[in-house]
């Protein structure tokens, strides 16, 4: 499994960590119980690009630029050329999906889905159509697609389903429904001519997965049947979800979404990415339908929801994957309602856009599956086969996938709606600003201007929206084909990085600009538009986690039971005002089976309509915080009203509410019904549980004390056990130790040595008999300050104070063996062009010679563990020597340099007294030539036993070590984190050249900083990629490099 772990847990019994993840893959080993009970599989390759200049077109005078005119006029301060002339995304966007598919076709029903947005397709068209540099992009470059979308299952389904994607890859729960609708008409408008079939996929693909059952009669409307949805959000709309602060990084759902049943175990898994996800299975991994009642008629829609694993997904996406994390959870599996793992992420980004995942890791899963008794599949063939019950209905909770940092599923879309905030980083939203929200406002207001035109004028043709050069083409299809491209939800992904914040207002400007003379051909009978009003906090009088709160730990930050609604509202003819509109719930529960919280004419469920008046701001256009990385260079032609309310004095209760605006002329808009359970405030403490001291430290105890009849354990437990551990269930006491039973205070009692190692000390409860209490889920992790750890941080900088212990060509190979943590460190692939890198470590028990690793050219030494770091994606892992994935006692990192720590004892049981270790990079292809190594070797091609380094012990090194050169002093005098400009301080000593480049995560360079002749301290300063720009929001490193120096930092940037 790659970058995390996997549990089950349940609010009824908790096995933390391994206990669970060894039983639960014992239940799964025998493959006729397998087989007995297939889980199925199939993919979904996300294909995107977006109009990176969203102006009208300087070639053709009709249309927005497109990839070519862009990369040719220079418009974007983006690196359009780069993005489009990568290898991968060269094939990924025209051959490596059917090379994939190809692979598996003796498979009867394997397959995927592809979800191909409509301004990618126009921007490789452009390409295409150009012959652009030397002709990377074939004119037909669709035909490996319609080759692929040829094959058929056995069902006669095609084996690469094109579905449904937002044109133009928006926010679709936070768009008004008609520009929703028009998002759809104009991906189903260019499909057909694309992928040469008027036959349309039936599903659908929200951008960033992010959904709302407010999509659904729109969905509908244009024959979607079924829609791929996050599994975390029918997990979190249950009952009984375990959330955890520090687990899923963003709000807690509110009680008002948790109305499906309880499912007492969860599959756990935390991922890379910093986020655990928690999934019921099969409940969570099998399709569902959910609905949506109209709220002025009380129809009901209804479609099929598609649950994408979530984490499932980022492992296999970042590395090569097995059938692990499935045989974990195929002893859940219903065989009447099988599951479906649907491996849902980007096709063109990261590991999973190279050509090992699509030319090697879908054929070896695939193979590897059908082998397991899973069985490979389209969602189209799956749910032919398994029809989804009718009155099979979940809700489905607001948010995206967690693979948004940052965001990690929020309910409220934060990454791409961060509320209104004051210049000092606190929320206000009577006063405040946000780039993001400022752009929400600039686009509504262009919204109801150019929907005003339409009803003046009629429906625009959707051809002509999708190519306004078209002859006949009015002004109405012109403003829609712009207004669309301003959706775009990169262009408020990534903060006010580049020249992304300047692109919305470009869009809605050029909209307007046509809308407006139409504006006068009748009379306005539109009513105002009104933005999906938003809530803060999402959880009044509960709890709030993830980034609005600063990641607090625990049950999350207590929140203020007093809520704020805030919208934006324009009206051509203008808005007379607006209301806030809310009711009280009768019992607190909106149960799936009635409508009465879901119409505005209710039911005996809920009381009657309250209103609040909506105070009026007049938004401001401009800048208003004065951030430096802003460029409004453009100001918009108009731009929405701020609408907001305050409620307050409301206490355990659920509320329902809307907004209602008015117009000059009566126009009446009501937005849609939301719901919110408005709490008590701050819950008090937990009368079952308490322990002293309140802030244990390493190498103490720690007195736990529990009191069975407050707790969920039957109130005669006698004993009360106690399952304990530390550390993230590290060295857990078995079997689980009987607590004492104290007279004097009526609790049960258990004193534990804290290790001295130990960073918090991990405990559930049960009563011996399959009876838990777990905290709701939750466990209880209590912080230990002062613990001794891994001598080394590993985090892609090369850590202070070492000397190589071999250089070999300029390359520099580090480690560092302490008896028990050897720590390793050698270029990463970003120093070199076209190499795998790779660090063999081997016991001195360990001997012989075998295949270089990776099916590469040449031998080396037999290794017991092997640190890859692929060129194309700058992807790393530890394997074994029978090329399995390794997660277990080892760390790893690829930044600027290629980090692995081993915790010898942990990995071998035992740790010997040294360790050999040595670096080899090879070309990428397969059967790629050994072209460097350290130490040292003889130039015949291999890597021989004595071309090693041996470290520990009284052991010497194979090349007598270097004096340590001198590392320059990275001071960062902008702060860190920073938000920029950036001011670095560095001492480079008499270093002579030195060189200054700031990287991402993955090792690439974003920019040159310095590049000169210097000696000791100097400082750089950078403003960021472009002239008054920002830096994207994110983890990157500092490297100083010299001719006899070379050191590295980590600095982040917040919006």
């Amino acid at each position: 499994m790659f970058g995390g772990t996997a549990s089950f847990t349940s609010r009824a019994f908790s096995r933390p960590g391994a206990l669970a993840w060894i039983a639960l893959a014992a239940l799964a080993a025998d493959p006729a119980a397998t087989r007995a009970a297939p889980i199925h599989t199939s993919y979904l390759w996300h294909m995107h690009q977006p109009i990176y200049w969203p102006e009208r077109s300087t070639w053709n005078g009709a249309a927005v630029e497109f990839a070519h005119e862009t990369i040719a006029l220079g418009h974007s301060q983006s690196d359009v050329f780069s993005i489009f002339n990568s290898d991968d995304r060269v094939h990924d966007y025209q051959d490596y999906p059917r090379v994939a598919l190809q692979s598996v076709l003796e498979v009867p029903d394997a397959g995927a889905q592809v979800s191909f947005a409509g301004s990618l397709i126009q921007n490789v068209s452009s390409l295409g159509a150009s012959g652009w540099n030397g002709g990377r992009y074939a004119p037909d470059w669709s035909q490996p697609y319609r080759e692929a979308m040829g094959w058929t299952t056995s069902g006669g389904r095609r084996r690469l389903d094109p579905v449904v994607v937002g044109f133009h890859h928006p926010i679709a729960p936070l768009l008004d429904q008609l520009v929703f609708r028009r998002m759809l008409q104009t991906q189903k408008a260019i499909m057909p001519g694309t992928w040469g079939s008027p036959a349309l996929s039936t599903g659908f693909f929200p951008a960033e997965m992010c959904f709302s059952e407010r999509l659904i009669p729109a969905l509908v409307a244009e024959g979607v049947e079924w829609a791929v949805v996050p599994d975390i959000h029918i997990a979190r709309a249950c009952a009984d979800y375990p959330y955890a602060a520090n687990q899923d990084n963003c709000d807690p759902p509110n009680p008002a979404d948790q109305q499906n049943p309880a499912q007492g175990d969860y599959y756990t898994q935390t991922i890379s990415r910093g986020v655990t996800t928690k999934v019921p299975a099969p409940y969570g991994l099998r399709p569902h339908r959910a609905q949506h009642v109209d709220p002025e008629t009380g129809a009901v829609s209804s479609l099929v929801v598609v649950p994408a694993a979530n984490a499932m997904s980022w492992n296999e996406g970042y590395g090569t994957y097995g059938t692990g994390e499935i045989d974990a959870i195929a002893a859940h599996n219903d065989p009447a309602k099988p599951m479906l793992v649907l491996f849902a992420h980007d096709g063109d980004n990261a590991w999973s856009g190279g050509d090992s995942y699509f030319n090697q890791n879908v054929t070896q899963f695939t193979h590897a599956a059908v082998a397991r008794g899973y069985e490979p599949t389209t969602v189209a063939e799956f749910l032919a086969d398994h029809p989804v019950d009718a009155g099979d209905v979940v809700h489905v909770e607001d948010g995206g996938w967690v693979n948004a940092d940052g965001d990690f599923g929020s309910p409220q879309f934060i990454n791409w709606n961060w509320p209104l905030a004051g210049a000092a980083g606190g929320f206000d939203i009577p006063g405040g600003w946000a780039e993001d929200e400022r752009n929400w406002a600039v686009l509504t207001a262009a919204v109801n201007r150019v929907e005003t035109a339409e009803q003046m004028t009629g429906a625009p043709l959707i051809a002509r929206v999708v190519d306004p050069t078209q002859a006949g083409t009015s002004a109405l299809e012109k403003a829609w084909h712009f207004l669309l491209v301003g959706f775009e939800s990169g262009y408020m992904y990534y903060g006010t990085a580049l020249d992304f914040e300047i692109k919305p207002t470009l869009a809605a400007n050029r909209a307007v600009e046509y809308a407006d003379p139409l504006l006068a051909a009748g009379a306005d009978l539109t009513p105002p538009t009104v933005w999906l009003p938003q809530r803060l906090p999402w959880n009044p009088g509960g709890r709030g986690g993830g980034a609005l709160w600063g990641y607090p730990g625990g049950p999350g930050a207590p929140m203020t039971s007093d809520f704020h609604v805030w919208t934006f509202v324009h009206d051509v003819s203008g808005v007379a005002g607006a209301e806030l509109r809310f009711r009280l719930d009768a019992d607190g529960i909106n149960p799936l089976a009635t409508t009465d919280n879901e119409t505005y004419a209710g039911g005996p469920g809920v009381g009657a309509w309250q209103s609040l008046a909506m105070t009026r701001r007049a938004f401001p256009k401009g800048n208003v915080h004065n951030d430096p990385k802003i460029d409004f260079s453009v100001a918009p032609t108009y731009i929405a009203d701020e609408f907001w309310a305050q409620v307050s004095g409301l206490s355990d209760v659920l509320v329902d509410y809307y907004v209602e605006a008015v117009d000059s002329l009566g126009n009446l808009r009501k937005s849609p019904i939301q719901h919110v359970y408005v709490g008590s405030g701050t819950p008090p403490a937990d009368p079952a549980v308490s322990w002293e001291p309140e802030s244990p430290v390493a190498g103490g105890s720690l007195t736990i004390h529990y009191d069975a009849v407050a707790g969920a354990l039957p109130d005669a437990t006698n004993p009360v056990r106690i399952h304990i551990g530390h550390s993230g269930w590290t060295e857990v006491i078995a079997p689980d130790p009987e607590m004492t039973w104290n007279p004097t205070s009526a609790r049960w009692d258990y004193t534990y040595a804290i290790a001295s190692t130990a960073t918090a000390v991990d405990f559930v409860f049960n009563d011996g008999a399959g009876t838990w209490d777990n905290n709701g889920g939750a466990d209880w992790h209590v912080a230990v300050s002062g613990a001794g750890g891994p001598p080394h941080v590993i985090d892609g900088a090369l850590d202070a104070g070492l000397v190589p212990v071999s250089t070999c060509g300029g390359r520099e190979l580090y480690a560092d063996y302490d008896g028990r943590y050897l720590y390793v460190a050698a270029p990463a692939v970003a120093g070199t062009a076209g190499l795998d890198h790779f660090v063999c470590v081997a016991r001195p028990t360990t001997t012989g010679t075998r295949a270089a690793p990776w099916a590469k050219a040449g031998t080396v030494p037999v290794y017991d563990l092997l640190l890859g770091n692929e060129d194309s994606n700058n992807w790393s892992g530890w394997f074994d020597a029978a090329g399995g994935e390794v997660t277990a006692g080892v760390q790893k990192w690829a930044g600027a340099w290629l980090e692995g720590l081993v915790d010898a004892q942990a990995r071998w049981g035992s740790a010997p007294e040294s360790l050999d270790v040595c670096f080899a990079g090879y070309a990428s292809p397969d059967g790629g030539a050994l072209a460097t190594q350290a130490p040292c070797g003889d130039g015949n091609g291999s890597v021989e036993p004595g071309e090693r380094v041996r470290v520990g012990g009284r052991a010497t090194t194979a090349v007598a070590p270097l004096p340590a050169p001198p590392t320059p002093a990275i001071r960062l005098l902008s702060g860190n984190p920073s938000r920029g400009p950036l001011r670095v301080g560095v001492d480079a000593g008499d270093a002579g050249r030195v060189v200054v480049d700031l990287l991402d995560l993955h090792g690439r360079r974003v920019a040159r900083l310095f590049d000169g002749e210097v000696s000791g301290p100097f400082e750089v300063v950078a403003a960021g990629p472009a002239e008054g720009g920002r830096w994207a929001a994110g983890i990157y490193f500092l490297q100083v490099r010299g001719t006899s120096l070379a050191a590295a930092r980590r600095v982040a940037f917040v919006r």
